[in-house]
C-alpha cells in the first residue's frame, strides 16, 4: 500500500511539474526577435506580433512610415504636402529592396528566463554606394536642367526621384550591424524594453546599414 501511495505521489508530482512548465506560453527569445523583425522591417507576422507582445502592430508600422515621411520632408524643409507622394514612393522602394536583399541572424547573449537579451546581427542596405551613385545621377540631372538648382521643390523632387532609382538597385552591406533586443516577461508574453529605441535602431540597421 505504501509503495502504491508513493508511486501515486510521484505521478501526481510529475504531472504538476509538467503542467507548470506548460503554463509558460512565451515563445523562445529568438522566435520573439524573428517576429519583431518580420513585423517592423518586412511588414509580416502582424498577427504573431500581437500574440507574442500583446500589442497591435498596425499602429507601429504606421508610425514607422510616418516617421520616415516626417524626417524627409523636415530635412528638405518642405512640409506643405507637395512632395508627400514622392516620399511615400521612396519609402515603398526602400521596404521592397530591404525585403529583397537584406539578411539577419539572431542569438541569445543573455540567457535569462525573465529578462533575456537577443543580439540581432543585420546586413542592411549598403548606403555608401547608394550615395555615390545618387550624387552622380543628380549632377547629370542638374546639368541637363540647370533650373533645378533655382527651385527648392523641383530640386527636392529630382533628388527623391534619383534616390528611388538608386535604392531600387542597392546592394546588401558586407558589414553586419548588431542590434540588442532586451526582453522582459509579461505573463505569457514578452515586452520589449525601450521599444521605441529598439525599433529605431533596427530600422536604421536595415535601411542604412549603420548603427544608431
Amino acid at each position: 500500500m505504501k509503495k502504491k501511495l508513493a508511486l501515486m505521489f510521484v505521478l501526481v508530482l510529475t504531472a504538476a511539474i509538467t503542467l507548470a512548465a506548460c503554463g509558460d506560453n512565451r515563445v523562445e527569445p529568438t522566435e520573439a526577435a524573428d517576429v519583431a523583425v518580420n513585423t517592423i522591417i518586412y511588414n509580416k507576422d502582424t498577427d504573431k506580433f500581437k500574440d507574442v507582445f500583446g500589442e497591435d502592430a498596425t499602429n507601429l508600422q504606421k508610425e514607422i512610415k510616418e516617421g520616415f515621411k516626417k524626417g524627409f520632408t523636415s530635412s528638405l524643409n518642405i512640409t506643405d504636402g507637395s512632395i508627400d507622394k514622392e516620399v511615400d514612393a521612396l519609402y515603398d522602394t526602400f521596404t521592397k529592396r530591404v525585403g529583397e536583399v537584406t539578411k539577419y541572424k539572431t542569438k541569445v547573449t543573455k540567457d535569462d528566463k525573465d529578462k533575456p537579451t537577443v543580439e540581432i546581427s543585420v546586413n542592411g542596405l549598403d548606403m555608401t554606394h547608394v550615395q555615390t551613385a545618387m550624387t552622380t545621377k543628380l549632377q547629370e540631372k542638374v546639368k541637363a536642367d540647370p533650373s533645378i538648382q533655382e527651385d527648392a521643390k523641383k530640386a527636392a523632387k529630382a533628388m527623391l526621384e534619383v534616390y528611388q532609382e538608386t535604392i531600387a538597385k542597392a546592394k546588401v552591406s558586407d558589414k553586419a550591424v548588431k542590434v540588442k533586443m532586451n526582453l522582459e516577461s509579461n505573463k505569457d508574453q514578452w515586452k520589449i524594453k525601450d521599444a521605441d529605441t529598439f525599433a529605431q535602431s533596427l530600422y536604421l540597421a536595415f535601411f542604412t546599414g549603420t548603427a544608431q
